[in-house]
């Protein structure tokens, strides 16, 4: 069994300090440049108070532990 959940989504910058992420419920607001606005949805396993976020050519990749169930 997985026990790290990945989710990923295109961006249209290479830096995550031009990116502004407002995490709400299991959802991430993700805001960025040129108007760019995506809501990222995590499992409801998703460990939210634990996540590590990357940006890399232009995908920003979100990585959360699940919770034991």
């Amino acid at each position: 069994m997985t026990r790290t959940l990945v989710v990923t989504c295109p961006v249209p910058c290479d830096d995550l300090a031009r990116l502004e992420l407002n995490p709400l419920d299991h959802t991430i607001e993700v805001v960025g440049p040129g108007g760019f606005r995506h809501d990222l949805e995590l499992p409801l396993d998703a460990d939210m108070s634990h996540l590590h976020v990357e940006v890399y050519r232009g995908v920003l990749e979100v990585r959360a532990p699940r919770r034991a169930t």
